[in-house]
């Protein structure tokens, strides 16, 4: 079954993670979660320059600096964790490294952040540091890409979708996403879990529909026997196109609450992040939870 026994819940005081607070707090509320908020002191570029560079760093009162993000970091359990207790934890180096060492160190259960702070990669399609904890985190990762507009009252979902791709591996993020509907159910409202599945090279159906039957013919079968093995009989939605404009779809037209998508386990260079999860988190309208 499963359990968010510790919530991590890493902070750099923007608006994005003023927003989720809420959902963190409520959700940590529904499964009786140990939360730790978890902020990282950047270093100075300086410190990783030339030495005369370096000599510069030495001006600068790293124990003032300390104590400052101390003191902010106090100020916003403060404001954000009222009914329910947290742990406070400072460390300092880079973000995206230390959030994921810091979460397969204490077993954390969740890891919930935005996908985007104020940092200097903001161009970018992730934040760096998101990106960074969504290649590294052993655990699962909730991210809303769109934090700054995301005010929930509760975590209790009624409408899910798993997004599905054919491959084996998959089967485990059907199971996950099954558990998840049950270990939310309980003392809730049901939870209404779909499937959706993203058919790519059944995007141009006009100039050449044989094909596009093909793979749609493909896909069904395949997610039978993913649900078979599962023991899962769940609605699936087939929709033409890529991965995340599909799902992104999905999810508004079936009014979603949440997203659950796997983060895989390719030795390639995206390491343990498929090649589709960035997408469907970008584009997701609701948070996404990948596994």
């Amino acid at each position: 079954m499963i359990s968010f026994d510790r919530i991590l819940f890493p902070v750099d005081f923007s608006e994005q993670c003023r927003a989720i607070a809420p959902a963190v707090q409520a959700l940590a509320e529904q499964f009786h979660s140990k939360i730790t908020v978890l902020h990282v002191v950047d270093l100075p570029i300086a410190w990783f320059g030339t030495p005369e560079a370096a000599a510069w760093s030495a001006l600068i009162n790293t124990g003032h600096l300390r104590e400052e993000h101390q003191i902010a970091l106090n100020r916003f359990v403060e404001k954000h964790f009222s009914r329910v207790p947290a742990d406070l934890a400072l460390e300092e180096g880079e973000a995206g490294r230390l959030i994921a060492d810091y979460a397969n160190d204490v077993e954390t259960n969740l890891i919930m952040m935005p996908t985007r702070g104020y940092g200097p990669f903001r161009a970018f399609l992730l934040g760096s540091v998101t990106a960074k904890v969504l290649h590294d985190a052993h655990c699962p990762v909730w991210t809303s890409a769109h934090a700054e507009r995301f005010t929930p009252g509760t975590t209790r979902w009624s409408q899910v979708l798993c997004a599905l791709d054919t491959d084996p591996r998959d089967t485990a993020v059907l199971k996950w996403a099954a558990e998840l509907a049950c270990a939310s159910t309980a003392g809730g409202p049901p939870i209404n879990l779909r499937l959706v599945h993203a058919a790519e090279g059944a995007s141009n159906r006009e100039s050449d529909p044989g094909l596009c039957q093909f793979l749609f013919k493909v896909a069904r079968e395949r997610m039978a026997e993913m649900q078979s093995e599962a023991g899962t009989s769940f609605e699936v939605c087939f929709l033409p196109g890529n991965a995340g404009h599909a799902v992104r779809q999905a999810a508004i037209g079936h009014n979603a609450d949440l997203i659950v998508i796997g983060r895989g386990v390719l030795q390639k260079m995206l390491g343990r992040l498929r090649s589709n999860a960035y997408s469907i988190i970008r584009q997701a309208p609701c948070p996404v939870i990948s596994i």
